[in-house]
């Protein structure tokens, strides 16, 4: 989607919704396609290449970072890392077990629960994915020089205050 297309489409949006309009739409409208295709993108990596989903991915991603020498977490630090409902991580922690990426194995400090720990298969489709959607999200930045990187990075960051 070209710059024109966008135009063309905030100027429909102007027009239609003239009482809803305002200069942050200029923002956001470029802002959010371009969310989409990164999403997009990464999720078909992620389906096609690896039989994940960005869920997934987040759960494996959570255990190889921040789990530590062991790459291990208790399922409420992980729902808790990631904003998710206990019950829904527990669907996706029996589906990660089924793919045989994870396992549950005795946590040493509480014996009435497991941790979850990431498996030597999961950790190796942990950074050959994130390296492949990486390199994908550096495709969607390649007509920014160093420079405007920075200015983007620092306007985003400013936004998020």
């Amino acid at each position: 989607m070209d710059k024109k297309h966008i135009e063309k489409i905030q100027e429909q949006y102007k027009k239609q919704s003239p009482d809803m309009y305002n200069e942050s739409v200029e923002l956001t409208l470029p802002f959010f396609i371009l969310h989409k295709k990164i999403y997009e993108g990464g999720n078909e990596i992620l389906t096609n290449n690896y039989n994940l989903n960005q869920t997934e991915l987040d759960v494996l991603a959570n255990l190889y970072y921040l789990g530590g020498d062991d790459f291990s977490l208790t399922p409420t630090e992980l729902y808790e890392q990631m904003l998710f409902s206990s019950g829904g991580m527990t669907k996706v922690l029996k589906k990660l077990e089924e793919k045989k990426l994870i396992r549950r194995v005795e946590n040493p400090n509480d014996k009435r629960s497991k941790l979850v720990q990431i498996t030597k298969e999961g950790k190796n489709i942990t950074s050959n994915s994130l390296k492949e959607i990486l390199s994908y999200e550096e495709t969607m930045f390649s007509n920014l020089d160093k420079k405007e990187r920075v200015i983007l990075k620092d306007l985003l960051l400013k936004a998020l205050q």
